[in-house]
């Protein structure tokens, strides 16, 4: 059997391999299945694509079938989103990678997480055109060309394919082209994204065109959404090399757009990207037997290594997993840890990051030993009993907008055993909502995710880079190879959403996918939003759990009910060196898919 992939025929993986699978693994096929999220886990034994659409998965998965590997494949799977997501990411976007080599037994992290344009002028923000952005940060509160990053996604993308890729751009862009050439099926999820981020696009006369339907409406169920004018964009790319796009007949197209519509990238911020796109030395923990490897600032992915090691000290089996012990432990756990994060994390070439004494045992051990404290305080106040209001009965809150965060994230393993986990975003909605002139490029909003105060880790300046939670992903060794990689989207979400994942597999032996779609929570603790208040929690933890946490005294917000995108939308595989299988899971939450082959 064969299935049509873009204009390609490709043959179809037996579904028996996913029986066959579970049995070698010793999972019952009817554990898999009968759970509450209904969805087994992807298997495979020659490579896993993990991501937050089919499309792009299988954009991947083309890669290892042609004989790619695990970087061909994450490159195809990330510029297929800009077809597949274009509210989410894109060329004209930022990310973070990290990768293991298999050949080289190393875990190495690249950012690309974008730069504040040289001739940046807060002072001209005013009178920008505004608009939520839904992430709730709302640092500089605008949309259009003035809030966008200089956009590193393309350089990072073919960093990576340049120095372990063995394809082209040309052959991993293809199924990216073909799906902007030919149309993409708009899902619930994608109508609901474009109703939620419509005023971020309506200020711009190319964005109504290219990202509005003729009568000026967003894309329904049913519709097919094309973006042919970046098809032809990276056709050039193609032809031309990514230098097309940073210090070429493009860069100069971009640099004039946004001359003539206020904003303030130049053609020498876009020709300064490549050379700062190198490789880096991860940071890392021990965890539980496990080397932790995870992104250096300005990714706050720190956040995430600080937590898992304070809760390290805690004996997590015995409290339960999502008992109402366990999450108060972890909810303030990741309390302290974003005030570290919020204070310290930002550009390393103009702030001093203190990453050794973050990371340090006695630092780690005197906030365990808060942890501890708080949640006593807590206890003591509820003396064991909720305050009698159920937060079942508060009902969805239909004045919230989570339809409007702007980022994704996609994993995959190859038959070698090279392991890839990318995070990458537009930071709003279609970003800044901005498309420069006929590109067909929309542009980031990634600025707004800085601080408008000066003197601060984190401060907006000319130059800098941008400090951000896109940089939290995780990949989980022992005995010197990968056995987890994981990552979420989220918002500062990212920072907590990925640990509870971990753990869930780690500590509570779930496969990757029940661990994705176990109920999860989140602080509400954006930028400028620190110290938090209010937590907010999917219902499905139930109503005896939520009515304890009330009585402690933490502030939920239950209006989104059982399942909510608010708390991310994981994607991550396990390896099975004793077998060799590999298990992908990807979040309901979203459109996210794993396939395995």
């Amino acid at each position: 059997m064969y299935y049509l992939f873009g204009q390609h025929l490709i043959k179809a993986l037996p579904v028996y391999l996913v029986f066959f699978g579970m049995c070698f693994l010793g999972i019952s096929v009817e554990a898999q299945v009968a759970k509450e999220n209904l969805r087994p886990a992807a298997l495979g034994k020659r490579g896993m694509v993990a991501t937050a659409n089919p499309l792009a998965s299988l954009a991947g998965q083309e890669m290892l079938i042609r004989g790619g590997n695990a970087i061909d494949a994450i490159v195809a799977a990330a510029a297929a989103l800009n077809a597949a997501e274009p509210y989410m990411s894109g060329v004209a976007g930022v990310g973070y990678l990290l990768y293991y080599d298999a050949k080289e037994n190393k875990t190495r992290s690249l950012v690309f997480g974008g730069w504040v344009p040289e001739t940046f002028d807060a002072a001209k923000l005013r009178g920008a055109a505004m608009a939520e952005d839904g992430a709730g940060h709302g640092a500089i509160e605008t949309v259009g060309p003035k809030i966008v990053a200089v956009p590193g996604n393309l350089a990072g993308w073919n960093r990576a394919l340049t120095d372990y890729g063995t394809m082209s751009l040309g052959q991993v862009f293809a199924p990216a082209i073909s799906y902007l050439e030919n149309g993409v099926p708009i899902t619930e999820f994608d109508q609901a994204m474009w109703e939620g981020t419509l005023q971020r696009v309506l200020p711009h006369p190319a964005s109504v065109e290219l990202l509005l339907k003729a009568d000026k409406t967003t894309f329904k169920i049913g519709d097919f959404f094309t973006n042919k004018p970046l098809a032809r964009t990276m056709r050039n790319i193609v032809e031309k090399g990514a230098d097309y796009f940073y210090k070429g007949e493009l860069a100069k197209e971009i640099a004039a757009a946004f001359k003539a519509d206020g904003g303030f990238i130049t053609v020498a911020d876009l020709a300064a990207v490549p050379d700062k796109v190198q490789w880096v030395e991860p940071i890392s923990i021990t965890y539980k037997g496990y080397t932790v490897y995870n992104n250096p600032p300005p990714g706050m992915g720190i956040q995430q290594l600080q937590t898992l090691k304070i809760m390290e000290g805690f004996d997590v089996n015995q409290m339960g997993h999502n008992s109402t012990a366990y999450l108060a432990h972890l909810m303030e756990t990741i309390y302290l840890c974003r005030l570290d994060t919020d204070k310290y994390v930002g550009d390393p070439a103009y702030v001093d990051v203190p990453v050794e004494r973050l990371l340090s045992d006695a630092y780690l051990d005197q906030q365990r030993e808060k942890v501890r404290q708080r949640v006593a305080e807590r206890m003591k106040q509820a003396n064991g009993v909720g305050d009698g209001t159920s937060p079942l009965a508060q009902g969805i809150n239909a004045d919230y907008a989570p339809y409007q965060y702007a980022t994704t994230s996609l994993s995959v393993v190859d038959e070698q055993g090279n392991a890839a986990v990318i995070i990458q975003t537009h930071g709003g909605g279609f970003g800044s909502g901005y498309v420069a002139g006929k590109t067909g490029l929309i542009f980031n909003s990634a600025l707004d995710w800085m601080s408008k105060e000066p003197g601060l880790a984190n401060s907006v300046e000319p130059g800098k880079g941008i400090g951000w939670c896109v940089g939290g992903m995780m990949q989980f060794h022992r005995n010197g190879r990968p056995e987890l990689i994981v990552g979420s989207p989220g918002s500062f979400g990212i920072l907590q959403s990925v640990p509870q994942v971990a753990m869930n597999h780690i500590d509570f032996g779930m496969n990757i996918q029940d661990a994705i779609s176990a109920p999860r929570f989140r602080w509400k603790d954006e930028l400028g939003s620190v110290p938090a208040t209010e937590v907010i929690m999917e219902t499905r933890v139930g109503e005896k759990v939520l009515s304890e946490l009330q009585g402690m005294g933490f502030q939920l917000d239950t209006g989104l009910g059982p399942w909510s995108m608010t708390v991310g939308g994981a994607q991550g595989i396990t390896i099975d060196y004793g077998t060799g299988w590999l298990m992908g899971g990807a979040d309901p939450r979203r459109n996210g898919y794993a396939v395995g082959w």
